[in-house]
């Protein structure tokens, strides 16, 4: 499966990605990084991705309005909302917004992102 980190933080979007890398390579094609929604919008169009992690705050647009945009283009994309905020608020609005699952930033670990993965 390919993989998307859409994420203005390079520090986590790298974390990330080394974390999916060194844990699950044998189920993971290609991961892809992009800094904010545009750019995950424009790699949603030219690569076939099975699984986001989209940020919900990000410069140029957010996670809320990407994840929107993405679900209409491609029902069956797989969003996880990933953020450094636990407030009830957040995690509605981008769950109402499509995606599929939400996790505070502090508290990935591999067997979160197993789930994640095997939830497909």
């Amino acid at each position: 499966m390919n993989i998307l980190i859409v994420d203005d933080n390079k520090r986590f979007a790298d974390a990330l990605k080394f974390m999916i890398q060194e844990h699950f390579s044998d189920r993971v094609g290609e991961i892809f990084m992009a800094n904010n929604g545009v750019e995950c919008l424009d790699i949603l169009l030219k690569k076939s991705i099975d699984i986001v992690f989209m940020d919900k705050e990000m410069p140029v647009m957010d996670g809320v309005e990407t994840t929107k945009k993405a679900v209409d283009m491609y029902r069956d994309l797989k969003i996880i909302a990933v953020s450094f905020h636990s407030e009830l608020q957040d995690i509605t609005r981008m769950l109402e917004a499509g995606a599929r699952n939400y996790i505070v930033k502090e508290e990935i670990t591999p067997e979160i992102i197993n789930k994640c993965l095997t939830k497909i």
